[in-house]
């Protein structure tokens, strides 16, 4: 009597749909994986650029790069995070690809000027009073000093590198200047206090939510439709 020794086409479509079964199970899960480690990964290059500007602080009279040592704006310090790149990046305080987010498409910065195309983190502007005074080292809790950039053609419709269906809206890294980082689900969501006015309170990240223009909001300036080129404009 001869022993049955392979698979019947019944057994091997069981095995075939079980296997199916088992990716379709698997495939989400290992893309939220991916996702929450990219976010983690973004995170913590936020810290990390946010180290930097606290050791550049360090030999600055407490301001970031865009001040100088009495706290004045530098040339080329107003709407300019590739002016304030520029000075961490030529320090060596942080490699070229650590400013480049892991979901973003940039080219890794190497040497000579630094533009939006090195770059994916937003910086907080430093054209009024309240920011040049959060503008440093201040460990205010309340007080945001980097996120992912916004993209989109105005601060209404803002948009990340996280984001690409107009309905998700603005989500992303937050870096605040006691250095701790949140992954925020919207650029509004974040409750924020800058210096001692409160007209620079609860802003959005990338609207003016005053008619003064006082108010603090994160800047990109990218070329096209960036959200930094619209707001400097507002």
């Amino acid at each position: 009597m001869l022993r049955r020794t392979g698979f019947t086409l019944i057994e091997l479509l069981v095995v075939i749909s079980i296997i199916a079964l088992l990716i379709g199970i698997l495939l989400p899960a290992l893309g939220m994986a991916r996702k929450t480690a990219r976010q983690m990964q973004s995170s913590t290059q936020v810290r990390g650029i946010h180290n930097a500007l606290v050791t550049f602080a360090q030999g600055n009279k407490s301001y970031y790069p865009g001040l100088n040592s009495d706290g004045a704006l530098e040339a080329g310090g107003l709407y300019a995070p590739p002016h304030n790149y520029e000075r961490l990046l030529l320090a060596g305080f942080f490699p070229g690809e650590y400013a480049i987010s892991p979901v973003d498409v940039k080219a890794t910065w190497t040497s000579g000027t630094v533009s939006t195309q090195n770059f994916s983190y937003s910086m907080l502007s430093i054209q009024q009073t309240a920011e040049q005074a959060e503008w440093q080292d201040t460990i205010n809790t309340d007080a945001i000093v980097l996120s992912d950039r916004g993209i989109g053609t105005s601060h209404v419709t803002a948009l990340s590198v996280w984001t690409g269906d107009p309905s998700e809206g603005w989500r992303g890294s937050v870096g605040w200047n006691d250095n701790h980082v949140s992954f925020e689900p919207a650029r509004d969501s974040p409750t924020t206090a800058y210096g001692s006015d409160p007209v620079n309170d609860n802003d959005h990240l990338f609207g003016d939510n005053h008619p003064d223009l006082g108010d603090a909001f994160m800047v990109y300036g990218g070329p096209g439709p960036a959200i930094g080129d619209v707001l400097a404009a507002d």
